[in-house]
């Protein structure tokens, strides 16, 4: 079963000059949105500034057309291999973790930045230092003590890490999931064009 899940992946059909001619589709209507506006621009900065950015508008539309076929192609990518969803993962959990980490550590950090003071050299001039430091060291590791104890009470009832590695590889191994979300990708952008509906209904009469 395990095999078959992960063959079903493997044999979908992919229109990527139709993806590709989509993807600009996409990019002249999102430019044609961006230039809503240009009337204005042409009443506000004069007509040399509007025909400047109209000098642009290919180059827009290759843009966004470009941008938009990278991200469709990464995302069958994603739904296509396991490999690619590990990936994913691993690259949000550093994007989200890095962040957190310096929150989830934060006592830590406090009591080891005055320790590293003292170790580089730190000495105490008078007896406001010498009074702060008598007051910053235990309230620090009294804080660093009481987070610990947090620390732990969470990680032993909710199991964070565990859980988290159970939900990657619960996505990464779902062949079924990500076949549906190819398939349902590839009705939208590879088999027909994105046209509003009225011009479609002008080409059908």
């Amino acid at each position: 079963e395990f095999l078959t899940q992960m063959s079903q992946t493997k044999t979908v059909p992919i229109l990527w000059h139709m993806l590709l001619l989509n993807s600009f589709l996409f990019g002249v209507y999102i430019t044609f949105i961006g230039s809503s506006g240009i009337f204005g621009l042409a009443i506000r900065a004069g007509l040399d500034a509007a025909f400047i950015y109209l000098s642009y508008v290919p180059v827009i539309v290759l843009f966004f057309g470009l941008l938009s076929f990278l991200v469709i192609v990464m995302t069958i990518l994603v739904h296509s291999s396991r490999w690619a969803r590990y990936l994913l993962c691993l690259i949000i959990i550093l994007l989200v973790g890095i962040p957190l980490t310096p929150l989830i550590l934060h006592p830590y950090l406090f009591f080891g930045a005055g320790l590293l003071g003292l170790a580089t050299g730190f000495r105490f001039q008078g007896t406001d230092d010498l009074v702060s430091a008598i007051i910053f060291f235990p309230l620090a590791f009294w804080w660093m003590l009481i987070w610990s104890r947090r620390l732990y009470r969470i990680s032993r009832k909710h199991h964070p890490f565990s859980s988290l590695c159970n939900h990657v590889h619960k996505y990464a191994n779902d062949y079924i999931g990500a076949r549906k979300k190819l398939n349902k990708l590839l009705s939208r952008w590879g088999k027909r064009l994105l046209l509003p509906e009225k011009i479609k209904k002008h080409f059908r009469s």
